[in-house]
């Protein structure tokens, strides 16, 4: 019996000699709107790991493989090298696998090189529709990449508005702190967790006073211990909109200090969220599943 490879996970393929400022840009962004199953060599191979056979592995769980062009990608495949070309590897390896879909990136104002000038074996790369990633639309352009990726790969986002949260969320707060004793631990509750967090990042916000004019968005990440204390809260990506700010730590200050019902089937529970600020003032909460 074999098992079914759940598809998932973006892979983002780039030359560091053509374009690698573009691809670190690009999984950060990716990071903070898709969550953490973005992979680039540099931030996810660990030291010392065996790189080849870590790419092989990366690819065989990625439902996307997103090939980063810039200006001078098509050169590198004629130009003399030592050792292997691991952009030709990562590539050939996602088109050989029929439910990847390896999406050419064109970053620096690049065009898809023709199928007469790829290697052969590339050549069915010139036929995938390309996305092009503009400097001076670069966050529109990453929001509409993410959107189709969540198509393609069935990512569920479910956006959830402060008006709508507020009642629901607090009384979720409020059934297990509001009557003295705390639950019993049980198994780990996401959907009670995710009300509590959304909650808090509400009041955190609006407690701290969201800058108007400044919009921007920031992924964060809760770890929670048995206890149902906070053991860390942090933006969970390299750069974000509004981390290392007054604002922002003041927010992680104020998260810090939420609890959950207790647990007992695991020994760490994560969740992630994020937190738009608008350009008014008003601020947002989106879960990403």
């Amino acid at each position: 019996m074999s098992l079914r490879v759940q598809r998932d996970r973006v892979f983002i393929s780039y030359r560091r000699s053509d374009s690698a400022g573009h691809a670190g840009r690009l999984n950060d962004d990716l990071t903070r709107l898709l969550g953490r199953r973005v992979f680039m060599d540099v931030a996810d191979i660990a030291p010392g790991a065996a790189f080849e056979g870590v790419i092989r592995a990366e690819l065989r769980s990625c439902g996307a493989v997103l090939a980063v062009i810039g200006q001078q990608w098509q050169q590198a495949f004629h130009t003399p090298r030592d050792g292997k070309d691991y952009v030709r590897v990562e590539l050939l390896e996602a088109l050989g696998h029929e439910g990847v879909n390896v999406v050419p990136i064109l970053v620096q104002g690049a065009s898809l090189p023709s199928a007469a000038d790829l290697p052969e074996d590339l050549q069915s790369l010139a036929s995938r529709q390309a996305v092009a990633i503009r400097d001076d639309r670069w966050k529109d352009d990453v929001e509409y990449l993410a959107r189709q990726l969540r198509r393609l790969l069935k990512l569920r986002r479910v956006t959830v508005w402060p008006v709508a949260i507020g009642c629901a969320a607090l009384a979720a707060i409020g059934l297990w702190i509001g009557f003295g004793q705390p639950p019993q631990p049980s198994a780990f509750d996401r959907s009670k967790a995710h009300a509590i967090t959304i909650a808090a990042a509400q009041k955190a916000a609006a407690g701290c006073s969201a800058p108007k004019g400044s919009a921007g968005e920031c992924p964060v990440l809760f770890r929670f211990v048995p206890d149902g204390k906070t053991d860390n809260v942090y933006y969970d990506t390299g750069f974000c909109a509004f981390k290392g700010t007054e604002f922002g730590d003041c927010v992680l200050q104020k998260l810090a200090k939420v609890r959950i019902p207790p647990f007992d089937n695991v020994t760490v529970a994560e969740v992630e969220l994020a937190i738009r600020v608008e350009a008014n003032g008003a601020v947002n909460v989106a879960v990403s599943e």
